[in-house]
């Protein structure tokens, strides 16, 4: 599983959507922003109403009915049933109710990634901190604990790696303290300025997994969902196809290295809804 973060000045978004399209493999993209989704009125253009997302999940995970919940606010990204997608927030006021829920839905995505076969990406958007540790209410600590990999958005301007850098800092202590280890954490830098990678990756004691383009183009459609006919075919998204390359070597790698068990699917439920998924995308893909 990939969460995909950011400091001020965003792009966590645009990069992690960026993934999920962009991926060789079937792709689950988990708008987990607490300060609002964007992606149902920006990519989609409003396709998807409030009567599905994460915030049906806090009251059905209360009610011990997440694993169903959770298949119910699922929607697909493409036509072919290759990529799909979980809405996020309305309305940030809504993220407290999902303190307790990160966690058991951390299980389910990673079910999904490890039994199902989906490539997981997780939109968390600005990391939002209180007093020594990344804040448990109003940011999905329990997604980052639980990542394979941690993806840093970052431009290489002046501004954007001055205000990254105590991010990324704070971010190591608390994959250290929480999760599988600050080598967890990666760079992901958007060439809009002069600063070089390897200057990033020293000030910010953090390996630049890659570069992106600044893709004004491809951006305006992934924010905005103005049509695109070969939205593939964008500098954008052709690079991000080799992101997606290298963050399957680092979590394979990471996850030998740490000895890490498979995911045990957590009840029959799971295993029902997982199977149930797998069909859907086969009748979608076949025209079904």
């Amino acid at each position: 599983m990939i969460v995909v973060v950011s400091a001020k000045g965003g792009g966590a978004t645009v990069s992690a959507l960026a993934m999920a399209l962009a991926g060789p493999r079937p792709t689950l993209l988990a708008e987990c922003d607490t300060a609002g989704g964007s992606i149902r009125s920006g990519y989609l253009q409003g396709g998807i109403g409030g009567e599905v997302g994460l915030a049906h999940l806090a009251q059905a995970d209360r009610e011990g009915r997440l694993p169903e919940a959770f298949e119910a606010q699922l929607r697909w990204l493409d036509a072919a049933g290759n990529r799909l997608y979980l809405p996020g927030l309305t309305d940030p006021l809504q993220a407290a109710a999902l303190e307790r829920t990160w966690q058991p839905l951390g299980a389910l995505l990673q079910a999904m990634d490890q039994v199902a076969g989906y490539d997981v990406v997780v939109d968390a958007g600005r990391v939002v901190f209180e007093p020594g540790r990344v804040h448990p209410r109003l940011f999905p600590a329990a997604l980052l604990h639980a990542a394979d990999v941690v993806v840093l958005v970052v431009r290489n301007t002046l501004t954007s790696v001055a205000q990254t850098v105590p991010v990324a800092r704070a971010l190591r202590a608390e994959l250290d303290e929480h999760g599988s280890g600050a080598d967890a954490l990666q760079l992901l830098m958007i060439r809009e300025g002069p600063l070089q990678s390897s200057a990033i990756a020293e000030r910010m004691q953090t390996p630049v997994i890659a570069p992106l383009p600044w893709d004004e183009r491809a951006a305006h459609v992934l924010t905005q969902g103005a049509a695109h006919p070969k939205l593939t075919k964008l500098p954008l998204l052709r690079q991000t196809v080799s992101v997606v390359r290298v963050l399957h070597v680092a979590t394979r790698d990471r996850r030998r290295r740490l000895q890490a068990p498979p995911v045990a699917v957590a009840s029959p439920m799971v295993a029902g809804v997982l199977s149930r998924l797998t069909s859907v995308r086969t009748e979608v893909a076949a025209g079904g």
